[in-house]
């Protein structure tokens, strides 16, 4: 059997030979089509829309589903796994390690990273914030290794079905900014610049010839260098040349240190910069790398084999403070796409060169991908936490997003606040969704349902559910 390539799609600065697709050109892979699935009625019994109520949507166009149920849809103290609900981790207590297999038959996540010097571990948490305010648990990491992996519900390490598509979703919260962030040796030990503690920004500071402001992140005593380490944020867009060997000056304390001419060819344990770094999720489909592989990153690496990139990012990347929803579409079918979204708008998708490539590598192994790493995994983002929640995974493409803005297009051009939904059944002409309001049921504005069939075509005018808590829509609605 010939294995496609392994390959890895990548959010970097790096570039690539040949052409790199603009944010403006991918707005059509929100997809919509002539046969995209219509809507023509949604039943609630009566009741007022609130999360956990179960509620029939139907209309044309839905197609069919092997199974009606999502792989997995972990809301961290109850996950759902091929449709049936596991409360294990509603019994953890605050700070719960999340362990391996081998040390825990019951674990959600069969191969999460394990605790290290700087970090923690993940672990599951009730006393932080949730998402959505309301009491509850979520994943919660501090440090620069800290993910988890390989969910029970696909099988663990040796997934458990054949598929060509996956779809997945996720929301993670950052304190910082993992594609804008560099390490240079510290001017003293400790640092003289002004830090804000831990998951919050220190002092602004200037560089020297550069326009803006920037800000520092942490001061870390890691690695061999004298001084330890001093993490800082430049304006956005500024490039390492215009950094490398300019004074940067912390505006309230006065401090001064002076950005290295050159790299760190030894991680912490040499003298120089180290540029950003860090990866969000791996979607595999066997742990040894060989076969089907992408990685939502924020630097480019070829992987084994021939390198297949597409790279339309831009300048965009997870608001730090705040929780931020990816949503991964992989069709390695007859036609292959791919295509990642940062709060509805187009983050990373593949090109038509990304899509011969693949179709001359022969494919014909279907093993499903599933969710080999999510959160951050790296030598290089020490000062940095991670927070996860509401992580879904299904190996097709159709799915029931409820959004903030009336059109598809909107949603992929302007961005907006979608919560994913947890289809109960699945049939041509009707689908039961059990709804997950998440921070929508916060917003005053109506919320729009979207139904996605097996090719990720989608009605394009979304159903108006109307205000969140007021009656639904009459019956005779049609979404053109």
């Amino acid at each position: 059997m010939n294995k496609l390539p392994a390959f890895l799609i990548s959010t970097g600065r790096a570039t690539r030979s040949g052409r790199l697709v603009s944010a403006a050109g991918l707005l059509m892979f929100a997809t919509f089509s002539s046969g995209a699935p219509t809507l023509s009625g949604i039943d609630s019994g009566g009741a007022e829309l609130k999360s956990g109520l179960q509620i029939s949507i139907t209309g044309a166009g839905f197609g069919s589903k092997d199974q009606s149920a999502p792989v997995l849809y972990d809301q961290t103290d109850v996950t759902w796994e091929n449709g049936v609900v596991n409360k294990y981790q509603s019994t953890f207590e605050d700070m719960t390690l999340v362990k391996r297999v081998t040390v825990d038959p019951n674990t959600i996540w069969t191969k999460p990273s394990v605790p290290e010097e700087h970090s923690s571990g993940m672990l599951v948490t009730n006393s932080r914030q949730t998402r959505d305010g309301e009491l509850g648990s979520h994943y919660y990491g501090k440090g620069n290794v800290n993910f988890l992996g390989w969910p029970k519900a696909s099988g663990g390490e040796r997934t458990a079905y054949q598929s060509s598509k996956m779809y997945s979703a996720f929301w993670i919260k950052l304190p910082y900014d993992l594609t804008n962030y560099y390490a240079i040796p510290a001017e003293k030990n400790p640092s003289s610049f002004i830090t804000g503690g831990s998951e919050s920004y220190g002092e602004e500071i200037k560089i020297e010839g550069v326009d803006g402001l920037g800000k520092v992140i942490a001061y870390e005593k890691v690695g061999k260098v004298p001084n330890g380490w001093l993490f800082i944020e430049p304006p956005r867009g500024v490039s390492i040349k215009e950094l490398t060997g300019k004074r940067v000056v912390g505006l309230d304390s006065g401090s001064e240190v002076v950005f290295p001419e050159s790299s760190s060819l030894s991680k912490f344990d040499q003298s120089g910069f180290l540029s950003p770094r860090g990866k969000y999720a791996r979607f595999w489909s066997d742990p040894s790398g060989t076969g089907y592989r992408f990685s939502l990153a924020n630097l480019g690496l070829a992987g084994t084999g021939k390198s297949i990139w597409a790279n339309a990012f831009g300048s965009r990347s997870p608001e730090p403070g705040t929780w931020n929803l990816f949503e991964i579409e992989i069709d390695l079918g007859s036609n292959p796409s791919l295509t990642a979204w940062l709060n509805g708008r187009v983050y990373l998708a593949s090109d038509n060169e990304w899509t011969e490539a693949l179709k001359s590598s022969s494919v014909d192994d279907t093993t499903g991908l599933t969710i080999a790493l999510l959160g951050i995994d790296d030598f290089m983002p020490v000062p940095f936490t991670v927070e996860l929640d509401d992580i879904y995974l299904d190996k097709s493409l159709h799915r029931v997003l409820l959004c903030n803005l009336p059109t598809i297009e909107e949603v992929r051009s302007k961005g907006a606040h979608c919560e994913v939904q947890r289809p109960v059944a699945w049939k041509e002409r009707e689908i039961s969704i059990e709804l997950k309001l998440g921070t929508l049921s916060q917003h005053k504005d109506s919320v729009y349902l979207y139904v996605f069939d097996s090719k990720g075509d989608v009605n394009a005018r979304g159903w108006e559910l109307n205000k969140v808590n007021a009656p639904l829509p009459p019956q005779d609605f049609q979404a053109q």
